[in-house]
């Protein structure tokens, strides 16, 4: 069942790139597909909850493969980095139309959960591209963290803007060398730099804006756990940690040993590992906020 999933999942990102979302009925995708309307419900409620799906899925990959290839012991922290950086180089290409699809049909300024689904989702990469930063330079870099995320994001979208629109063959991973070397020589002549963004969260707006992010993504884990229940007993275990995990968020201090403990048990369930990465990262950087 969760191959042809899958399956609806891929034939619904080639529609959408080709005719857009609004043009894309469930009947293209249940023809393409194979299946019956009644088999689509199974599954989705909606297009909507279809292209949200799709939205997570490209993340999670993009977390779990920029966080999990393999590690040479020999590998320096700028060369880790810049192999994240090449992922995403290489996750955006292969996902570009179908973002121009949906930022076409759903612009960052329009109302419902698509472009609310988008905005969360790009709070959730700037925050995995500062941690990832911080890996790579340590607290050398803390002080004017935002502002070195959004160079290097500045730069991965010109690249991929340049790469989308004239087209020319440009190996990535010389990308990515060059701009983390780019971001290398910012860090090492830094003493008369000094920051434009704030680099921690200092409301409790924002604070709070991230532990709903972490709660939502848990909500979409259990909403999958609950569907698959039926060929999973072991889901409801996960279930019921998902909803300790929820309600302990939504306490006004949350107590960090605690889900500290209730996540990695959530991140050991093989089936749940690549999501779990993601959330588990956006958590520390919540943690890394309070100090």
């Amino acid at each position: 069942m969760k191959q042809r999933k899958e399956e609806m999942l891929d034939a619904a990102v080639q529609l959408f790139q080709t005719n857009g979302f609004h043009s894309t009925s469930i009947e293209n995708i249940t023809t393409a597909c194979g299946i019956s309307k009644g088999a689509f419900y199974k599954h989705f409620d909606s297009k909507e909850s279809m292209i949200l799906e799709v939205l997570q899925r490209y993340y999670d990959k993009l977390f779990w493969e920029a966080d999990h290839f393999p590690k040479d012991v020999h590998r320096s922290p700028l060369q880790v980095l810049q192999t994240k950086v090449t992922v995403e180089l290489e996750k955006s290409i292969g996902y570009r139309y179908f973002f121009h699809a949906v930022l076409t049909d759903f612009p960052p300024d329009g109302k419902g959960p698509i472009p609310k689904s988008l905005y969360r989702m790009q709070r959730q990469l700037h925050e995995w591209h500062k941690n990832a930063l911080l890996e790579a330079f340590g607290q050398t870099a803390a002080r004017y963290l935002t502002d070195l995320a959004v160079v290097m994001e500045g730069m991965i979208h010109s690249y991929l803007m340049k790469i989308i629109w004239e087209g020319p063959v440009i190996p990535l991973d010389r990308v990515g060398d060059l701009i983390v070397e780019c971001l290398h020589a910012i860090v090492a002549n830094d003493e008369h730099l000094y920051p434009v963004l704030p680099s921690q969260l200092k409301t409790d707006r924002s604070r709070v804006s991230i532990l709903e992010s972490i709660k939502h993504s848990l909500e979409t884990i259990r909403a999958e756990l609950h569907r698959e229940q039926k060929e999973n007993q072991e889901n409801e275990k996960d279930m019921q940690t998902i909803d300790f995990l929820i309600d302990e968020l939504g306490q006004k201090r949350p107590r960090e040993f605690l889900v500290d403990a209730l996540l990695a048990q959530l991140h050991r369930r093989q089936n749940l590992k690549k999501q779990m990465t993601v959330i588990l990262t956006t958590w520390e950087v919540w943690k890394d906020d309070e100090i």
